[in-house]
């Protein structure tokens, strides 16, 4: 037959291998969701993956000079009370203020507030405030106001000009932020993740080792917990610090900030904040993990 084609059209017909139909129809994209497609080696395992499902505040972060006191913002003065105390590190010099979710601007997330103001502070140094050594505290705070907190803020923030401008931040520069809804699956790299779930890449690649590198592609490509967010799964560029044997195994993403073009965490990095789901269903901010790592 093909040598019958050829003749009737040339040498540019070409019949595919039996190995080769089977490999394109397993890589046949399939809709699984509204928001996510896979090829059908993978559809087809969605009983594995679907108990993974967990929902995400994705953050969309836009450099930004005109912003307001009580907007959710990257990198820029934060709305605080007039008595508050403003946080400062062990030699006193004043924390970076690095975020400021205003949840009135944030599509509900379950468990998270629906008002009020979350605020991430760390310390400017080169380790962005993080400890390595285990009797040693991390540098940063995490506060929270609700809004009757705030009905006259502090508006003489001057005293942060210096901080701001300073060079040992992951922000360089103030951004406003916009949030969006969204459903994450699986989250490679986070202990919570597809494993503890019953979702095994190795297993399937076991079963079709041909096609290793679309299934790791296809795997890393739409179940890496990437860019900023509130909830959901965490990205890490080295590993999870939530081992199994820490105190904070349970904990759960509270926020997490990417590296993009303005943003940067040492060498492409990522920092996150943890929390325990039933601290911050009680909104009680007062034992916080923080972390970044990278490349």
């Amino acid at each position: 037959m093909k040598s019958l084609l050829n003749r009737l059209f040339g040498n540019k017909v070409d019949i595919p291998s039996a190995e080769q139909a089977a490999k394109n129809v397993l890589l046949e994209p399939v809709s699984v969701s509204p928001s996510l497609t896979l090829p059908r080696v993978l559809a087809d395992h969605m009983d594995q993956i679907e108990p993974t499902k967990r929902e995400t505040i994705a953050i969309k972060a836009t450099p930004d000079e005109n912003l307001s006191l009580r907007q959710s913002k990257f990198g820029h003065y934060p709305c605080v009370p007039k008595d508050f105390e403003y946080p400062k590190d062990r030699e006193g010099n004043f924390l970076y203020p690095l975020a400021q979710i205003n949840f009135s601007e944030v599509p509900h997330l379950e468990h998270f507030p629906s008002s009020g103001y979350l605020q991430f502070y760390i310390a400017t140094d080169d380790t962005y405030g993080l400890s390595f050594e285990k009797d040693v505290p991390s540098e940063f705070k995490v506060m929270f106001f609700e809004e009757a907190e705030l009905g006259d803020p502090r508006e003489d923030m001057g005293f942060l000009d210096g901080v701001l401008k300073g060079d040992y931040s992951p922000v360089y520069k103030p951004h406003s932020l916009k949030f969006e809804f969204k459903t994450e699956y699986v989250g490679m790299g986070d202990i919570k993740g597809g494993d503890e779930a019953g979702f095994k890449m190795d297993d399937i690649i076991a079963d079709h080792p041909q096609l290793r590198r679309e299934i790791e592609d296809a795997v890393f490509g739409n179940f890496s917990p990437v860019g900023h967010k509130l909830g959901g799964y965490a990205y890490f560029t080295q590993w999870d610090p939530r081992d199994e044997e820490s105190e904070t195994r349970d904990y759960r993403l509270l926020f997490q900030m990417d590296s993009d073009d303005h943003i940067m965490w040492g060498d492409v990095g990522v920092g996150n904040f943890f929390i325990d789901p039933v601290d911050l269903s009680n909104k009680d901010f007062s034992k916080i993990l923080y972390n970044w790592d990278c490349h």
